[in-house]
């Protein structure tokens, strides 16, 4: 529906939009042919049919099939509603379909302190939406500056605002789990990597040699293993980070406290993920990273956060 916007300009006028709205109102389906007959005989209106109509299916008002128009339900909270209220519940929808859509890019908003209101840069709508702003603006949700800047009326700051954040809450989370997900998988990879190393290392030991991280994540390692056939009990606890680029990790309260209670019997082993499947590749292995890491220059140390509490 947006490609049949982007031939338009405009949808018509208000009333216009509404008298179409009434021709679709209580009917299961409506024939293009009908809508043209019937908005060229009605005085006082400017209706662009084929326009407003894919404007109304951009916002799910009608389902269209070739020439006939199909109202669906969400069309059913506009009845019996009066014409402020319609427009209201129509401003409402394309604002909020706008957000989701993603067109408004945070280098396209600002705030003017000026003159008290959020305001949108001209080129942040596509030529698709031109139709759609320009109802907006017609319908007094948005104003055109002097600057060709676009401002979001008081009526409507706070319901665009509260989409917004909606959105970029929504876009953030999901942008974090596919992080998390992606960092999951190299981590599990990383540790499967160094296992079978460590088995390879100890092949009289091997069956013994095994990664703990999926059921004990409090451990504050990830590998238990040997330092030779000699050792009669586990004596070298690994904690495996995987990294891309240059060499660094992050080492949480737990895994820290952990390496300075085991002292040379911990292994902090670094593994470069782009070179897991190199042969002969073999990380870099830390024993007793805790008095190495905190004094050895060759490592930068930056608290990522802090944890504060009252006393």
């Amino acid at each position: 529906m947006l490609t049949e916007l982007k031939r338009c300009n405009s949808i018509g006028n208000i009333d216009g939009l509404l008298f179409l709205l009434s021709v679709l109102e209580g009917k299961d389906k409506v024939s293009r042919t009908e809508i043209n007959n019937r908005c060229s005989r009605e005085n006082g209106i400017v209706v662009n049919c084929p326009g407003a109509i894919a404007f109304l299916a951009y916002l799910k008002l009608v389902d269209v099939m070739d020439n006939v128009i199909i109202p669906t339900e969400e069309m059913m909270q506009l009845s019996g509603k009066n014409k402020e209220d319609i427009i209201n519940i129509i401003i409402k929808l394309c604002l909020s379909n706008m957000v989701e859509d993603g067109i408004f890019s945070q280098e396209s908003l600002g705030f003017d302190t000026d003159k008290v209101h959020l305001s949108i840069k001209r080129s942040a709508f596509p030529l698709e939406y031109a139709a759609i702003r320009n109802f907006l603006t017609v319908a007094g949700a948005l104003e055109k500056e002097h600057n060709g800047e676009i401002c979001v009326t008081d009526s409507y700051e706070n319901i665009f605002a509260k989409d917004l954040k909606s959105y970029r809450q929504k876009l953030t989370l999901e942008e974090l789990l596919k992080q998390k997900e992606e960092q999951s998988q190299r981590g599990l990879e990383a540790e499967e990597f160094v296992l079978e190393l460590e088995r390879n290392r100890l092949p009289l030991k091997a069956y013994k040699i095994k990664r703990i991280s999926d059921f004990d994540v409090a451990a504050g390692y990830d590998i238990v293993s040997y330092d030779s056939n000699e050792s009669m009990k586990y004596d070298r606890f690994i904690e495996v980070k995987c990294y891309l680029g240059k060499p660094h990790f992050y080492w949480s309260e737990n895994e820290c406290d952990t390496a300075r209670q085991k002292g040379s019997k911990y292994i902090l082993c670094l593994v470069d993920y782009t070179r897991i499947k190199e042969p002969g590749y073999t990380p870099q292995y830390i024993r007793n990273p805790y008095d190495d890491i905190f004094t050895n220059e060759n490592w930068l140390v930056n608290a990522a956060s802090y944890k504060i509490q009252e006393i």
